[in-house]
């Protein structure tokens, strides 16, 4: 797969930067074809929420495709690249999760800058010793919202992220724009060009994210999201059920918050004569 020399500038690479990018891992044909086979799937029926959809897209994630008999598992799963991962980070890695991330063509909203770690501490994961790896199955760049990294932004360890609501109302985190200028300023940022069987290996520290995809060509990745064996989590389930009522609880809250907004929006306007919002009915306009 990859020679000794080339394995030991890929550790390198990868632990300077925080990651690397192995071009032609798989052949672009076979990923080509992972992802005409997703595209002609059901994909409203592939989404097990209406969170995994965005506005005028039928499916934006699929979820857990590791544990599923389909063309995508077979890439997900391959032992090659399993054990490229445990060489790149030290330790021997298993699949903590995946998905297929679908930026479809001019409508793949944005994913906002952050570190993976912010997702699995509050898990009881001690350490940041966990990596994603990105199969990519369509061109990735610039034009698309290709990922955007800040090469060697995981020597800064865990960076505090704020919470905010995204476009599905999911309680998510991102980093602050102070901090942001701060890391530009000392590591710069690049945005990864890729082709279809290419594989981007990354540190659960270093900051990415993407932009939204104001292009005609669609933008598809699996994201294999590893953990190292020796990074046992404490107490998994209490520490995971906690995480998700604190996130659903701030998502109910803001879900709260909007409705009796906009209720009380509706209902003033249903009252009143008056234009009360938007722009005002000019004098030339009245009769």
């Amino acid at each position: 797969m990859v020679s000794d020399i080339k394995i030991n500038k890929a550790i390198e690479h990868f632990g300077k930067n925080g990651f690397y990018l192995l071009e032609g891992m798989f052949k672009r044909e076979d990923a080509e074809k992972v992802a005409c086979w997703l595209k002609s799937q059901d994909l409203e029926a592939l989404a097990t929420t209406w969170t995994d959809r965005e506005p005028l897209v039928s499916l934006a994630v699929y979820q857990n495709v590791h544990q599923k008999d389909s063309p995508i598992s077979e890439l997900v799963s391959n032992a090659e690249l399993l054990q490229l991962a445990s060489q790149l980070i030290g330790e021997k890695v298993y699949i903590w999760s995946s998905k297929v991330n679908l930026k479809a063509a001019w409508y793949g909203t944005v994913e906002y800058p952050h570190q993976d770690y912010v997702y699995w501490s509050e898990r009881g994961y001690e350490n940041m010793n966990m990596m994603s790896c990105m199969i990519v199955l369509e061109p990735h760049g610039v034009k698309n919202g290709g990922l955007c990294v800040f090469p060697g932004s995981h020597n800064e360890g865990f960076i505090e992220h704020a919470p905010f609501i995204n476009i599905n109302g999911l309680s998510k985190f991102t980093i602050p724009p102070v901090t942001l200028n701060q890391l530009e300023d000392k590591y710069g940022s690049e945005i990864i060009e890729a082709s279809p069987g290419d594989v981007l290996f990354f540190h659960a520290g270093l900051v990415h994210g993407s932009s939204h995809n104001w292009s005609s060509q669609s933008r598809m990745i699996i994201l294999s999201q590893l953990n190292t064996y020796n990074n046992k989590p404490t107490d998994v389930n209490r520490n995971s059920k906690e995480f998700n009522l604190k996130r659903a609880k701030t998502e109910l809250e803001e879900a709260e918050r909007r409705y009796f907004w906009f209720k009380r929006k509706y209902e003033t306007q249903l009252k009143a004569d008056e234009v009360l919002f938007n722009s005002p009915i000019p004098k030339e306009e009245q009769t």
